[in-house]
């Protein structure tokens, strides 16, 4: 059977304890990929990681494009609650432009 795994600061992962998935609280991005890597060679079908961190691993991250398992996914944090980040809506922005071969998430 396949897991869901969390890697990000404390405030965001704790609270996906609750609904079954496996949490990894990291505060520095070295610590993270490694932790990625590992758990990408387990039983993992989607591996979410907060915006923060991934924003400091994407070579890391980008390793699983294209892979049918895991999937790696950017996760929403706190810190961008406030819209202060966005490099996940860019990264959906671009796969959804693959995708699609067009830019379908334009704001006026």
């Amino acid at each position: 059977m396949y897991k869901i795994g969390v890697i990000g600061d404390r405030a965001t992962v704790a609270g996906f304890i609750a609904l079954g998935y496996t949490v990894y609280e990291v505060e520095d991005p070295a610590d993270a990929a490694e932790i990625l890597h590992r758990i990408a060679n387990e039983d993992y079908a989607i591996i979410f990681v907060t915006e923060a961190i991934a924003e400091a691993i994407p070579g890391d991250i980008g390793k699983y494009n294209g892979s049918m398992t895991p999937a790696v996914t950017v996760l929403p944090d706190k810190k961008s609650a406030d819209g202060a980040l966005s490099y996940g809506m860019a990264q959906i922005k671009r796969h959804v432009e693959v995708a699609v071969g067009a830019d379908i998430l334009f704001r006026e």
